[in-house]
């Protein structure tokens, strides 16, 4: 039960800090978005700043509340499922570190994951990218109000399935994503310590930056098509925009062309890499102190 509780809470924590970094990532996918509209953003520093001068505080933490839902339920399970799993098939028995285990856990604690988890990452999504600002516009506005009123206004156009749009392009994600992730970081971090590490925050950090970049460019691509399908218009003829992941692609390679799959890939890993850090070494902190606490 830690591991579910301390992923979730770990998760959460480091999201407040580099939500505006999301903002930015959402913003730059949106961009461009089928070859049209305005170019807002130049980069990930020049987006912070522009949003920050133009939209204050506020608008830089657009989406908070989904995006601690998102993190707390999808890292609860992640976390959870895969280091139960790594406790059911004895990968802590010894010293040896099984990367091939280690893998197919990740696949399996990303899918549960962004099964469950997908409507924060839709709601964070349409959230992040609206804006009051003209020029801050990219992509399609939706105008929520906040998070009950996007659930309210979802609910009311498209259903339940509306929570889940884009999942089949956010599920892969969350597998490469999570399968790339958790098995680095547990490679690197065993490594480290076979050569004399100490199991200690600096060794969790450096673990963490090698974990958040094969992580990133892993489930970039996935990333990136899984936001523009979550955050089209909402379709009142049946004929969407995209119609799944596969026109997507096609349509975003076509007028965008194939370095546009990893546009935002570069604020990607400026989020992921300070929140990855973050979390696996608030995880580490606390399985600690909740193994302490059951020692005392």
């Amino acid at each position: 039960m830690e591991n579910f509780l301390c992923g979730g809470v770990s998760a959460a924590c480091a999201i407040c800090i580099v939500n505006p970094i999301d903002v930015v990532k959402s913003r730059l996918q949106m961009q461009g978005e089928m070859g049209a509209g305005q170019r807002a953003y130049n980069g990930v520093f020049s987006g912070l700043m522009h949003i920050g001068q133009k939209e204050g505080l506020k608008g830089l933490y657009r989406g908070l509340v989904p995006a601690i839902w998102f993190q707390m339920v999808g890292n609860s399970a992640r976390f959870g499922v895969y280091n139960v799993g790594k406790q059911w098939m004895g990968v802590e028995k010894g010293s040896k570190n099984n990367s091939s285990v280690n893998f197919l856990l990740g696949l399996t604690a990303g899918a549960v994951a962004g099964m469950i988890a997908c409507p924060f990452f839709v709601l964070k999504t349409q959230l992040q990218v609206q804006t009051t600002v003209q020029e801050n516009v990219v992509g399609h506005q939706h105008q929520h109000s906040g998070m009950l009123d996007a659930m309210k206004t979802i609910a009311r156009e498209e259903g339940i399935r509306g929570f889940f749009r884009g999942l089949d392009a956010f599920v892969p994600r969350c597998i490469a994503l999570v399968a790339f992730q958790m098995t680095s970081y547990d490679l690197a971090k065993t490594q480290m310590i076979e050569r004399g590490a100490d199991d200690s925050p600096i060794t969790h950090m450096t673990a963490s930056a090698f974990a958040a970049a094969c992580a990133c460019i892993a489930m970039q691509p996935f990333d990136l098509i899984g936001a523009r399908m979550m955050n089209q218009p909402f379709s009142k003829d049946g004929n969407p925009l995209y119609k799944g992941p596969v026109d997507c692609l096609t349509k975003l390679v076509r007028t965008e062309g194939p370095f546009a799959l990893y546009k935002g890939g570069l604020a990607n890993y400026m989020r992921m890499g300070p929140q990855y850090i973050l979390t696996f070494m608030f995880f580490e902190q606390f399985i600690k102190l909740t193994k302490r606490g059951e020692t005392e």
